[in-house]
């Protein structure tokens, strides 16, 4: 067993060191970025239900007062494949990405008590735009002046978690849990304009925002027991925060001899400016209702301030608030039965709606009403025990669509898999003298 927990550990820290976070929405120019799904493997699976979802087995990092509830030492570590097709008018793309969803590492210190770490990607931007138009710059030259814009980057969170509850007589509980959560990232945005000739100089110019800063958030759950079920209330808060930033600017000048590029000169290489990115106030809120082996079912509203956003003290009108409703369970036949495997295997369903974080009419050049961002989406999910042990197999699919086919505005259609190992073990022994 402590040969696979090295492996374990191993594995976590060179994924994380090697991975590569990647979307193509041409959405991601704006803002953070695109937000990556909430939760670990069975939130992604309910459709990021997690409020107020409790689980002995499972890492909840949404709510750090779930984390409590441990019973043994929790290790995960996710992947995520992602298609994502593309539309705008009669144009259609079609892009292949995949990455590593996240990691975390729980585990209970006492009865009530439980610490974590995990490392999550949380934004991802990846973009490229490229308009094209036919010059005659004499009357012998002529040629295709390109204006390239195109985007990479984004914001990865690391998390260390602490949660404590108390038990007020045997039917009520009460949790409550803080999240040290550390943003860091580079956000890079490079516009380069390219002539069709050899006789030409080109440029290039290369914009990157560095964020590096701690952020607190905050989580309740109370959980009553009535009869043969019980009932969960989770509530979550995270203040209005300013993350240090800076911005660098490097320029510079190349020609082009067929695909060979010839460095000219260093147009500019500062550091621009110094301030922070002022990260919006979250809320969230969830209940549910579940029989702990056997279903779930929950409800989670969470909203987001993004209207408040501000990057080095600019404000940007084609952000707003993020509003997002999820529904989602699981159902376990026969948590014990140990003839039909089947019947212990967790089946999980979500459906989520959310609206808000772009106001697509304030986008240049989109003639439309006051439409926001709508994304609506659709998960199952099974997880799958491994015999003789209390870890699991994980297995998510979602399908989702996002933006809009009215008028110059795109439409994304997309497809998100996961797959995930929990591996649950106990850790911690106190060694007995005999």
């Amino acid at each position: 067993m402590k040969k696979i927990k090295l492996y374990t550990i191993l594995l976590l820290f060179t994924s994380i060191s090697f991975s590569q976070i990647n979307t193509n929405s041409p959405y991601s120019f704006y803002g953070v970025g695109q937000i990556y799904p909430i939760g670990f493997s069975q939130n992604f699976s309910m459709n990021g239900l997690s409020n107020a979802v409790i689980d002995n087995h499972h890492l909840n990092f949404q709510n750090p007062a779930s984390l409590s509830f441990l019973t043994l030492t929790s290790v995960e570590l996710g992947f995520n494949l992602s298609q994502i097709n593309m539309q705008q008018g009669e144009l259609n793309k079609s892009n292949t990405f995949s990455n590593v969803l996240g990691f975390g590492i729980g585990f209970p210190i006492s009865q009530k008590t439980s610490l974590a770490i995990s490392f999550r990607p949380f934004s991802s931007i990846g973009y490229e735009i490229e308009y094209i138009e036919s010059q005659t710059y004499d009357k012998i030259n002529s040629g295709d002046l390109t204006y390239n814009f195109s985007g990479n980057g984004g914001l990865n969170k690391a998390t260390i978690s602490g949660s404590h509850k108390f038990s007020l007589n045997s039917n009520l509980t009460i949790s409550a849990g803080i999240n040290l959560n550390y943003f860091f990232g580079t956000i890079s945005k490079v516009n380069l304009i390219e002539i069709e000739s050899n006789d030409f100089v080109n440029y290039r110019e290369n914009t990157s925002s560095f964020i590096r800063d701690i952020q607190l958030n905050y989580g309740l759950i109370i959980d009553r027991k009535i009869n043969n079920k019980n009932i969960a209330l989770g509530l979550i808060y995270s203040p209005q925060s300013n993350l240090a930033s800076s911005q660098d600017i490097f320029a510079n000048t190349y020609t082009l001899s067929g695909a060979l590029e010839s460095f000219r000169d260093t147009i500019k290489d500062v550091n621009e400016q110094n301030g922070y990115m002022q990260f919006p106030t979250f809320l969230s809120a969830g209940l549910n209702i579940y029989n702990a082996n056997n279903w779930l079912l929950g409800i989670d509203y969470n909203f987001s301030n993004w209207k408040n956003y501000k990057l080095f003290n600019n404000s940007f009108d084609y952000i707003e608030n993020l509003n997002e409703f999820i529904i989602g369970g699981y159902f376990v036949p026969k948590f014990d039965d140990i003839h039909n495997y089947w019947n212990k295997v967790q089946y999980r369903l979500g459906v989520s709606y959310s609206t808000g974080y772009l106001n697509l009419s304030s986008i240049q050049n989109i003639d439309t009403g006051n439409e926001l961002l709508r994304d609506l989406k659709l998960s199952i999910g099974f997880g799958m025990p491994i015999p003789k042990n209390t870890s699991q197999l994980n297995l998510g699919l979602q399908l989702g669509k996002r933006g809009s086919s009215d008028g110059s505005l795109v439409d994304e259609k997309y497809v998100n898999f996961i797959f995930s190992m929990t591996f649950n073990d106990k850790w911690f022994k106190k060694r007995k003298i005999e």
